[in-house]
């Protein structure tokens, strides 16, 4: 087994041209216009300059491989409180697991997109291109799912591994989910100091990757996960944080096939781990 780890400070893949920064504001005023649906007030202010990102990234073919990195990510900055649920805090960390998502939430079923800043507030609600969210379905449910994506393709199971057991997470019909912030239960937009995600089946060095983006829709960070160093169930982890509170939207790659077939590179999504959303002032 071969597993690779680092806790890096690095800018290498930032874009600084004009044509980029514009085409990502674009993409995120729709973007913008999508999420309004859900009665959600968004308010720009200019944002302060950025230190270098701090970059936490490991991979390997069980959690144990990985835990050392999401640990450190857990602890970077102000991050060492978990939150938990609603309320709103000036430090730490919120935290999605996907494993307590109800039945009647998960799989054959759609997630909400708004259903961790209403349902189980935690201050993030998901945009996809696609046609919806799925959350993967407990071994023991009432419709008898199939654990781990089985619903979609059978072969699924074989695929993909858990970080926390048993629930995983996707977009359904796109690769890409973007993740906006607010104040945990509330319509007030705000913005974080990082973003980490947990993936399962990463096979390619350039299918998956997180950016993150300021309010005024500049890209501050872009980086691909590191692939696992097995063909089936590996695991790698991505997290990415700052010295401000500057990410207003993080978009994620999770692969470059659809959940659909047992293609590569089909990719899931296990813990997602964020800074404690502050409101935009």
């Amino acid at each position: 087994m071969q597993t690779k780890q680092s806790v890096t400070n690095s800018n290498n893949q930032q874009s600084s041209t004009a044509s980029r920064q514009k085409h990502a504001a674009m993409k995120l005023r729709n973007r913008l216009a999508a999420v309004a649906t859900f009665g959600l007030t968004l308010i720009f202010h200019p944002m302060v300059a950025l230190a270098d990102p701090h970059v936490f990234e490991a991979s390997g073919a069980t959690p144990a491989d990985i835990q050392t990195a999401v640990d450190a990510f857990r602890n970077f900055g102000d991050f060492g409180t978990n939150n938990g649920v609603g309320g709103t805090f000036p430090h730490g960390r919120r935290e999605i697991n996907w494993d307590g998502v109800p039945d009647a939430r998960s799989a054959p079923n759609l997630l909400p997109a708004n259903f961790f800043n209403s349902n189980s507030p935690r201050g993030v609600v998901f945009f996809t291109p696609g046609t919806g969210f799925q959350v993967s379905a407990n071994l023991v449910n009432p419709t008898n799912t199939p654990v781990r994506f089985g619903n979609i393709n059978r072969v699924y199971p074989a695929l993909f591994n858990t970080f926390s057991p048993q629930r995983l997470f996707s977009a359904l019909d796109s690769t890409i989910t973007e993740n906006f912030f607010f104040i945990p239960g509330t319509t007030r937009a705000a913005t974080i100091k990082g973003f980490g995600a947990v993936f399962t089946d990463v096979n390619a060095n350039d299918s998956t990757k997180i950016e993150y983006f300021d309010v005024n829709g500049n890209l501050l960070f872009s980086r691909d996960v590191l692939p696992a160093p097995t063909r089936r169930g590996g695991l790698s982890f991505l997290g990415v944080g700052f010295d401000t509170a500057s990410v207003f939207l993080v978009r994620i790659t999770s692969g470059d096939r659809i959940l659909k077939a047992p293609n590569l590179d089909v990719v899931v999504m296990d813990d997602f781990i964020y800074g404690e959303p502050q409101a935009l002032q």
